[in-house]
């Protein structure tokens, strides 16, 4: 069941998008709490997605490849990860059902 997600240099020079499926596939029940706690993107339960992802998927791997040619610089910029909070609510109700209470919590 893919579960839309998009990773971006924070100056949108490089952007991606990806089935974070994998993550969530590996991911305690904390993390995955921790991800939907955060508003599913732009903290830093949502960096670990990208990052992990960066070793999968191709396209995540380019937005880390740019932000090493461009760690030199001044005022570099980061990146932001967000999960679709549709497709990762339906497949936690597929797979970890019993974390929804906690996900509608956050929510």
């Amino acid at each position: 069941m893919p579960i839309s997600a998009e990773c971006h240099s924070d100056d949108r020079i490089v952007e991606a998008e990806f089935d974070a499926e994998p993550w969530f596939a590996q991911a305690s029940d904390v993390d995955i709490c921790k991800l939907a706690a955060c508003g599913w993107g732009g903290d830093y339960p949502a960096d670990e997605t990208a990052i992990f992802m960066a070793d999968i998927n191709e396209d995540v791997k380019r937005v880390f490849t740019y932000l090493e040619l461009v760690a030199h610089k001044k005022n570099h910029p980061g990146f932001e990860c967000h999960v679709d909070p549709q497709s990762a609510s339906a497949w936690v109700l597929k797979h970890r059902q019993h974390l929804i209470p906690t996900i509608q919590r956050t929510d």
